[in-house]
């Protein structure tokens, strides 16, 4: 097989280290308010429970593709009416992909849905404190990804990531 870089690393560490570092920019803008003090720790376990997803999808045949978005996430504040966008895809017609979400420890439920003009293509309003989605569109074209924070212990705002795959 031919080396392709980091592709040769390994699929499950290079997710994490893709989850991690794209989990640390998000909230490097979140603000250093006394109350949002040691988000890390949220982080980190938003960040495992995603990388067990991301393992359990590789083993199904998904994979990151190189230099392609496929991350986003946030400081969620629990609303059940509140979806957060967290990036744009491009998306081909009859391929095959996943999105995954996953909240810190103290989410109850995360849910993730995919639009595409304006309509929900697909969706995962399962009570989860993760989120899966596999999804085939039939038109090429930019799907939006976002996520909700639909419940957590004691309504606390949760660290919640997302991102897809393909196979």
């Amino acid at each position: 097989m031919k080396d392709q870089g980091l592709f040769s690393w390994g699929l499950a560490r290079r997710a994490a280290l893709v989850v991690t570092v794209a989990a640390s920019f998000v909230l490097a803008g979140a603000g250093r308010a006394s109350a949002q003090e040691g988000q890390g720790k949220y982080v980190t376990q938003a960040a495992a429970r995603l990388v067990n997803l991301i393992d359990k999808a590789n083993r199904e045949g998904y994979k990151l593709h190189d230099n392609v978005f496929s991350i986003g996430g946030g400081w969620l504040k629990q609303d059940e009416n509140n979806w957060v966008a967290l990036f744009t895809v491009e998306l081909k017609a009859g391929a095959q992909y996943r999105f995954l979400g996953a909240g810190d420890n103290d989410a109850k439920d995360v849910d993730l849905e995919v639009r595409f003009n304006d309509k929900v293509v697909a969706v995962d309003t399962r009570t989860d404190p993760t989120a899966v989605v596999s999804y085939s569109p039939t038109t090429t074209g930019r799907y939006l990804v976002r996520l909700r924070l639909y419940a957590s212990d004691q309504d606390l705002p949760c660290v919640c990531l997302g991102i897809v795959m393909a196979k």
